[in-house]
């Protein structure tokens, strides 16, 4: 097995150099490649994920990834050497030769780096291939810290550009206090986890993909200051949209950030405010939805075929 190895708790752009990277050396060896990543990050350090399991799954289908093997992050594995490390996933999983970045770091204290790689993995008659960090568009050097410290900022346009693809989550439709409803601007609540990276308050513009189709919408996150929530809520308004989803598992793009969250004097400020939200959300996601077209045609064919999707 050709191994692609890291935390991998979303695909960005540099990741994705990674993947293709092994396949190709799988291809010329007529063998297997696959990705080997790690859960339970957040029991051992204040690690928040990118995207959820589920989501992760849904970007392993969307990239094709064949093989996925996921390695508890126990004391054990915190406390290997690089060398017993690669001596564990060598008999675990019968690696062949191994694809990380040039900052990829592992073993005990971080010993393990790419030269420690270029050596250990031919004297086990393995591959190596070590990619060169992969650049954003502003020059930033891309890598999962720089996303989370995008998406926690709320810089969706910045996020997407180093993920290749709009940040986004999965979320169940929960009960809520209904005001929404009650304004004629009905929102679904959805359920948030708490081990991935607190996105900043504010509206967004977002898609949500629905019943197989892809419709635009306006997110709400934060603490609804109008009506004073207290606790932060994630609530999604879909234009156009109105039915029972209660319990229903929705997937929701963010593409972009257009305000803070505002205390507004009454509820009609308010839904003045939502109906000019509206016209700003309608245009951003048309447009996103005409410049990333294939991107959005092959995504639904992806979450089409996600149980916990289409069963909800």
């Amino acid at each position: 097995m050709i191994a692609t190895i890291g935390t991998f708790d979303g695909f960005h752009r540099g990741h994705q150099t990674l993947l293709a990277r092994a396949s190709e050396r799988a291809a010329g060896m007529a063998s297997e490649w696959g990705v080997i990543t790690f859960r339970g990050l957040t029991a051992f350090k204040n690690f928040k994920y990118l995207f959820t399991v589920t989501e992760q799954e849904v970007l392993e289908r969307y990239f094709s990834v064949p093989s996925v093997r996921r390695i508890d992050f126990t004391p054990s594995i915190v406390g290997m050497t690089p060398g017993e490390f690669l001596d564990s996933i060598g008999r675990e999983f019968g690696v062949s030769g191994v694809v990380v970045g040039s900052e990829f770091r592992f073993g005990r204290d971080r010993a393990g780096d790419a030269h420690f790689l270029s050596v250990e993995c031919p004297r086990r008659g393995w591959t190596v291939d070590i990619m060169p960090t992969k650049m954003s568009s502003d020059g930033v050097p891309i890598n999962s810290t720089a996303v989370r410290a995008s998406v926690a900022a709320g810089r969706m346009e910045q996020a997407a550009d180093m993920l290749g693809y709009p940040y986004f989550c999965l979320g169940r439709v929960i009960h809520g206090d209904k005001r929404g409803r009650r304004l004629g601007v009905p929102t679904a609540n959805l359920e948030i986890n708490q081990e991935r990276v607190e996105i900043r308050s504010g509206v967004y513009a977002v898609t949500v993909f629905h019943e197989g189709r892809w419709l635009a919408g306006g997110a709400n996150i934060g603490v609804n200051p109008t009506f004073g929530v207290g606790e932060r809520r994630f609530e999604v308004n879909i234009d156009g949209f109105s039915g029972d989803i209660y319990g229903r598992t929705l997937a929701v793009f963010l593409l972009s950030r257009i305000r803070d969250e505002i205390r507004f004097e009454s509820a009609g400020d308010l839904k003045k405010q939502v109906t000019s939200d509206l016209s700003v959300i309608r245009e951003r996601a048309g447009r996103d939805l005409e410049s990333r077209a294939d991107f959005w045609r092959m995504m639904a064919g992806t979450l089409r075929n996600i149980p916990s999707i289409q069963s909800s």
